[in-house]
């Protein structure tokens, strides 16, 4: 679970997983600054950082270790639709392993959460 906690200064939220903090802040009409990542930011370091893990342990299972590997994500929301773009690098001595570092990283834990329908209550 995530605890957010809005800050004095106008859009700065502290947020505490257990015992890992960090801070998010947006800038909205002049007011907020960037004194963190931004929320949708945030959204898009969650599917990168799971499907970067995801690519280092389908190389790990191949025999590969300490892989140069990383994942871009951006998030596009648009009216009807919110599209999640991917790329994922490798380095040249890995290219052979991409189709199955792609099949890892295509079903990894976060996406997975993503791809389902999404509901959301008040606890």
């Amino acid at each position: 679970m995530v605890e957010a906690v809005a800050q004095a200064t106008p859009w700065q939220v502290s947020f505490r997983a257990g015992d890992h903090e960090g801070s998010a802040d947006t800038r909205k009409n002049g007011v907020g600054g960037s004194a963190g990542m931004r929320p949708h930011e945030l959204l898009e370091a969650a599917l990168a950082t799971c499907m970067t893990i995801s690519a280092r342990m389908a190389l790990a299972d191949l025999g590969v270790t300490d892989a140069e590997v990383s994942v871009q994500v951006h998030v596009e929301r648009e009216e009807s639709a919110t599209r999640f773009r991917y790329r994922l690098a490798l380095g040249p001595a890995l290219e052979a392993h991409r189709p199955a570092v792609m099949e890892r990283i295509e079903c990894s834990p976060v996406r997975s959460t993503l791809s389902k329908p999404l509901t959301f209550e008040p606890a």
